[in-house]
C-alpha cells in the first residue's frame, strides 16, 4: 500500500474536521454540500444540468441518511461524536444503504467529459481537490490505479479508488 493510500485513509474524526467547513464544531447540510457545489462551480457545470443535479441529489441522499444514523437529538446537524457514530455504524456500511455508490457514480459521470465510459488522467485530476489530494498525489494515485497501464479508469476502478480513499 502506498503512502498516498495510507494518507488518504482518513479516520472519521479527520473526515469530520474536513467536512466542518465553517469550523463551528458541527456538520450541517451546507457544510456537507459545500464540496459538490464547489466542484460544479470549478468545473463550470451548471447545478441545474442533468449531471449537476445528479451529483447534488446523490450527496443530498447521503446527507439525509447520515442524519438518520447519527442525529440523536434531531437538530439537523452532526456533532463530531454523532458524525463518527454515523460513519462507523453498520448501517452506513450496509449494502442496502440508500444511495450507496451514487455519489461515486455521479462524480464519475461528471468527470467523464467525453462520455466514453472511462476516465483518462486529465479527467481524473479534475477530482483531485474534491478527494483532498494535491495534483502530484492524484497523478501518482492514478498511475497506481491504472494497473494495466491503459491510461484509463473504468467506473469500477474509479469506485474502487474512492472506496479505498475513504475507508480504512
Amino acid at each position: 500500500m502506498t503512502d498516498i493510500i495510507k494518507n488518504a485513509q482518513l479516520a472519521p474524526a479527520q473526515e469530520f474536521q474536513r467536512m466542518d467547513a465553517d469550523g463551528d464544531g458541527a456538520v450541517d447540510r451546507s457544510d456537507f454540500l459545500r464540496a459538490p457545489h464547489r466542484l460544479l462551480a470549478e468545473l463550470g457545470i451548471p447545478e441545474e444540468s442533468a449531471k449537476g443535479r445528479a451529483l447534488l441529489d446523490a450527496n443530498e441522499t447521503q446527507w439525509k441518511f447520515l442524519l438518520s444514523l447519527g442525529d440523536g437529538d434531531g437538530d439537523g446537524v452532526l456533532t463530531a461524536d454523532e458524525y463518527i457514530a454515523a460513519r462507523t455504524s453498520p448501517g452506513f456500511r450496509s449494502a442496502d444503504r440508500p444511495g450507496k455508490g451514487d455519489v461515486c457514480r455521479t462524480l464519475f459521470d461528471l468527470l467523464d467529459r467525453d462520455d466514453d465510459g472511462s476516465l483518462d488522467e486529465g479527467e481524473f485530476l479534475r477530482a483531485a481537490d474534491f478527494l483532498c489530494m494535491s495534483e502530484a498525489e492524484a497523478r501518482s494515485y492514478f498511475a497506481e490505479l491504472d494497473a494495466d497501464g491503459s491510461g484509463r479508469l473504468s467506473p469500477k476502478e474509479f469506485l474502487k479508488a474512492v472506496k479505498r480513499f475513504y475507508t480504512s
